[in-house]
């Protein structure tokens, strides 16, 4: 068996022809060690990517851009953890600027954009347009509760698990966004994107209780307030969302909720708190934010009962 020669350059993608110029020969780039994930882009022996992962897909065909081209709207979302809707096609979105023809490739849902209203940010070693840039152009391509979530995301910072009240530092701030906003003021999304900017609030745990806050609203109700105080006689807890002139509370029950047999237990206590403190406390599932008709109905009847009792 023939010992194979190493590829000296640093994992990662590349365009074949980067590879060859480097000095690989061409038939090391056909062994089976060598990946392909598109006409012209391997990956290196060495390099970790999951064929499953949208992210893992952007970072490599991002590495493997020309200079002209960047990463933008869905993919620079990716890359960031903003929450933004999948690519239809799962394409890697990259962009030009004006006149630049757009970049093509079979991985590539490529388009054009104005010139001089981006800022920068970099990431895995690739220039992203800024945060609140990418909010921006998410504009075209989600809903006003997918342009919301991403906007509450933004602002809020990750929830760090385990360390009570704790978060990462927000990606950019409410202002960073407004001004963005005028920066792309002659794009596409402009009206969803004044809309969505009066809707964002912080801190904001999670898309799915955006997309909830959305719905409540969206379907009649007065919004509810994020992370809303919940006083108990153990401690104050904070509720995803609430009515507290009405004392309601209402529990977002993600995946994490049911992670373990502690957190089940901490959850469980944490509400017959709030329901001795007298409130109502309402839980609301995945299937629930899907098809949000029955919790409708149980709001109705909670906010109706409130007011009857405060009389």
């Amino acid at each position: 068996m023939s010992r194979r020669h190493t590829i000296n350059v640093p994992p990662g993608a590349y365009r074949s022809a980067e590879l060859i110029q480097a000095g690989v020969h061409s038939k090391r780039l056909g062994a089976n060690d060598v990946r392909r994930i598109g006409r012209g882009i391997v990956l290196h022996p060495n390099f970790e990517y999951d064929d499953f992962s949208y992210r893992d897909r952007c970072i490599a065909v991002g590495m493997t851009l020309r200079q002209e081209f960047f990463l933008s709207r869905r993919s620079a979302a990716a890359l960031l953890e903003i929450p933004h809707p999948p690519h239809p096609q799962g394409l890697v979105d990259v962009a030009s600027f004006w006149p630049q023809r757009a970049p093509r490739h079979r991985l590539i849902d490529g388009h054009r954009v104005k010139s001089g209203i981006l800022q920068w940010t970099e990431n895995h070693g690739l220039t992203l347009p800024s945060a609140s840039d990418i909010w921006c152009q998410l504009g075209p391509v989600t809903t006003l509760a997918g342009l919301v979530a991403a906007g509450d995301f933004l602002i809020s910072g990750a929830r760090i698990r385990g360390a009570p009240g704790g978060r990462a530092a927000p990606l950019c701030s409410l202002e960073e966004l407004r001004h963005a906003h005028q920066r792309h003021r002659t794009t596409v999304g402009g009206p969803l994107r004044t809309r969505a900017l009066a809707l964002l609030r912080a801190p904001v745990d999670s898309p799915p209780e955006s997309f909830l806050r959305i719905a409540i609203i969206l379907a009649g109700f007065e919004e509810p307030k994020v992370n809303c105080p919940v006083p108990t006689r153990a401690r104050t807890f904070h509720a995803d969302l609430g009515y507290p002139e009405l004392r309601i509370a209402i529990e977002y029950e993600g995946r994490y909720h049911f992670s373990s047999p502690d957190q089940a237990r901490f959850d469980l206590q944490r509400r017959r708190s709030m329901v001795e403190a007298g409130w109502t406390v309402l839980q609301v599932l995945d299937s629930d934010v899907d098809d949000p008709h029955s919790f409708f109905v149980g709001l109705g009847m909670a906010i109706e009962a409130a007011r009857a009792h405060l009389g």
